[in-house]
């Protein structure tokens, strides 16, 4: 469908009058009426009849009327966003995550990158030129992809199956395929319980805060508890815990989702581990506890061995964002 056509059409319902819409748009009167006469021979329907002051729209051309304003103002913004990238080109900036970063890390990030770029002040009228897409994955999928050149900067972790063996812990070390690590935190695992648990203190609902539900408990007092976990390595994790607390955990309930483990403990069927970055991301209605001897993960920012200077601004933002977790 013409977009010039479109336009016409628009200025005549809007005016009443094809003589008057033609003035307004620079046509003659039989340039435009050409115009609307090829939409309604595509559309096989009449758009405009005649009454005793001009034109006005059929029903057809109502509907017509009601999509076309809408596509106009997707052109013209279309229009404008083209014309404003040759004054200043916009970078697009691809970054992933761990699931468990989108919580909170990943968030805090792109408002510190934002206001960064803004001279200190993030907003909806603040244009940056930098846009800055996500998507999640698990770390070795991450990592591979940054390898393939999808991806600019990624939140990473090592915990199961996390960094490759022989990956460095220290800050900007690098891993056997050349990838820069930066370190940003030690996320140190909680318990999440159903709120009628017997080592609930009446603790009362959280309402999406950082904080927890009590004073850290044992993991031996859950040697007789049912866990929920999902895939093997996360299962290590847990099973090493348990056993420097010495009992070996029973896992019953192996689900993929941290939606659908929550919803499990929440209903009472389990206990699971949560790392921090989660926490204010979960459910209210369920309790969480920190642990005597948590285990930790480390969480990393990975950048390719050659890095933009945007990605190098995420990673700067991000390691702010890491400091205040």
């Amino acid at each position: 469908m013409d977009v010039t056509a479109l336009r016409s059409f628009r200025e005549v319902c809007l005016l009443g009058s094809i003589s008057a819409a033609a003035q307004a748009l620079g046509y003659t009167q039989s340039a435009l009426s050409r115009q609307v006469a090829a939409l309604e021979s595509r559309l096989t329907v009449p758009l405009l009849e005649r009454h005793a002051r001009g034109v006005r729209p059929t029903a057809a051309g109502a509907v017509l009327l009601e999509h076309a304003t809408a596509i106009l103002q997707r052109v013209e913004r279309a229009e404008r966003d083209v014309a404003a990238s040759r004054e200043r080109p916009v970078t697009t900036l691809r970054v992933g995550g761990v699931p468990t970063a989108s919580a909170t890390l990943l968030p805090r990030a792109l408002s510190l990158f934002l206001a960064d770029g803004a001279g200190g002040h993030a907003g909806p009228d603040v244009r940056p030129d930098v846009r800055v897409v996500f998507v999640e994955d698990f770390t070795p999928r991450l990592l591979e992809r940054l390898r393939d050149g999808e991806l600019d900067v990624a939140v990473v972790t090592d915990y199961p199956p996390g960094l490759p063996a022989g990956a460095p812990a220290e800050d900007r070390g690098r891993n056997r395929d050349s990838i820069a690590l930066t370190h940003l935190l030690d996320d140190a695992l909680r318990c999440a319980l159903p709120r009628d648990h017997r080592l609930a203190i009446h603790a009362p609902e959280r309402d999406g805060g950082d904080g927890d539900d009590g004073a850290a408990i044992d993991l031996a007092e859950l040697a007789d508890e049912t866990w929920v976990e999902d895939y093997e390595g996360a299962a290590a994790v847990l099973s090493a815990a348990c056993a420097r607390a010495g009992f070996t955990p029973r896992v019953d309930i192996a689900c993929g989702s941290w939606l659908g483990k929550q919803a499990f403990v929440a209903a009472g069927h389990g206990v699971m581990l949560v790392p921090g970055l989660l926490v204010p991301a979960l459910r209210p209605d369920l309790l969480i506890r920190p642990l005597v001897d948590p285990p930790y993960r480390g969480v990393y920012a990975a950048a390719g061995p050659r890095p933009s200077g945007p990605a190098e601004r995420f990673v700067r933002a991000l390691r702010r964002a890491g400091s205040r977790s």
